[in-house]
């Protein structure tokens, strides 16, 4: 054992259990029920649950990096900050269960309260990364974080299942009664709270120094964002890997909130199958965490994320282009593989590039990037299956080109808007390719 201790230390397995906890949030709420209930339940278009995406994502963009600044300068720290945060999606997320659909403004209003609480606790959380790792096991420990949610994922799913269905997978539990997909709500609520609490008990914050009182202020804090974003230059790479993240969390982001809805509209897949395939993609992904965590220790996370993104633009393009389910179930833990490697090597490539003592602020930019993205790309995938719906005349005249039937037909808005993905990712890699390898400059004695 080296110095550093296990990746499974009591405060690191507290750590990584935030996000088996959080997880458990963005399957069930953001990935499989909360998009399916609008928009293939209620009857609504996807534009709309869109917008309320976006808004949310919106909020955290204008607000996450002061409060990461915030975190960085105050006493009480991030931890703090993330309680707040945390409390305050699981309230919302209740709320929201509690309504009927016939006020759906407020039901929309409510899942944009819990899921800027949700996605803006991650900057906290991501920036107590360094108070349980060391330089050299922060790309295992950060996998291992990946990995426990991922597991978070799969257990959310089976847990929460009988709530929408009724049974599991075919197996009936006669003291549950399934209320469809909006059942998953509350159990899912309580399930993200009960498995965040390690986190608040056990992970203890590095001491850090605090300059003077005016440091915590908001005024203060936005007047250092921007400067911060002005003088990125100071950190080679940094304003360049932000910008490439923008393009690569645009397609993630889209893919894991609307990957649902393609499932059913596209292959035809019911809600257990549904769940099925998310379980197999999101097994994999812990794979694919671990892997990418080791290997970003080895190589570089400069290497190993230019790979993964490489492997993401190829597996968009088949999923695009594919008409057999078949094949779809392939990819599945192709594509769980490459998610849980983004999450796992993306926070030590920031670190790489960041100072220690700005790591919260910086995480805010990497959320400021990444929740900027968040707003773009289900904005853009809203319009394009708008555009292209089967009534549209742009739809007819693809399907006249390529000679689809009307089946054929109503799935083409999707299958572009999976290609519009595919090129964001493309944009983003070129962007990337420039970014600085930190192990490279060590190999060759320039650092």
């Amino acid at each position: 054992m080296n110095a550093t201790g296990s990746i499974w230390r009591r405060d690191r397995l507290s750590w990584g259990m935030y996000d088996f906890a959080n997880t458990i949030y963005s399957m069930n709420i953001l990935s499989l029920y909360f998009a399916g209930w609008l928009v293939i339940d209620l009857g609504y278009q996807d534009i709309h649950y869109s917008i309320a995406h976006s808004v949310s994502m919106l909020l955290v963009a204008l607000i996450m990096p002061a409060l990461g600044y915030l975190s960085d300068h105050s006493l009480s720290g991030r931890r703090r900050y993330l309680m707040i945060f945390t409390v305050g999606s699981i309230v919302a997320l209740i709320a929201m269960s509690l309504l009927p659909p016939s006020i759906i403004v407020v039901v929309l209003i409510l899942f944009c309260l819990s899921n800027f609480f949700y996605e803006g606790g991650m900057v906290f959380y991501n920036a107590m990364l360094d108070d349980i790792s060391e330089s050299d096991n922060v790309g295992k420990i950060s996998g291992m974080g990946v990995s426990l949610g991922y597991l978070g994922s799969v257990v959310g799913m089976i847990l929460v299942l009988p709530f929408v269905t009724g049974d599991l997978f075919g197996l009936n539990i006669s003291f549950i009664t399934g209320s469809g997909k909006s059942g998953a709500f509350l159990p899912t609520a309580i399930l993200f709270g009960l498995f965040s609490i390690p986190i608040f008990l056990f992970v203890k914050e590095k001491r850090k120094p605090i300059k003077t009182a005016s440091d915590g202020s908001l005024k203060n804090a936005y007047r250092s964002v921007l400067k911060s974003i002005r003088s990125t230059e100071k950190y080679p790479g940094l304003l360049r890997f932000l910008i490439a993240d923008f393009f690569f969390e645009d397609a993630i982001a889209t893919v894991i909130i609307f990957m649902a809805i393609f499932t059913e509209k596209v292959l035809g897949l019911g809600d257990s199958d549904r769940t099925l395939f998310f379980i197999i993609s999101t097994l994999s992904a812990m794979v694919g965490a671990f892997a990418f965590g080791y290997l970003s220790d080895r190589l570089s996370p400069k290497r190993v994320l230019f790979g993964i993104v490489t492997g993401w633009i190829v597996a968009l393009l088949i999923v695009a282009l594919n008409s057999s389910v078949t094949v779809f179930w392939l990819l599945g833990p192709l594509i769980g593989i490459l998610l849980g490697g983004v999450w796992a090597v993306s926070r030590p490539l920031l670190m790489e590039l960041t100072p220690p003592e700005k790591l919260g602020e910086f995480f805010g930019l990497f959320t400021l990037s990444g929740r900027a993205a968040a707003i773009v790309g289900p904005l853009v995938w809203g319009v394009i299956v708008y555009l292209f719906s089967s009534s549209s005349g742009m739809n007819k005249f693809i399907a006249e080109l390529i000679q689809a039937d009307s089946s054929e037909a109503e799935k083409i808005p999707y299958r572009l808007a999976i290609l519009s993905l595919a090129l964001m990712m493309m944009v983003g890699l070129w962007i990337f390719r420039k970014v600085p390898d930190a192990k490279d400059k060590i190999l060759r004695g320039q650092l």
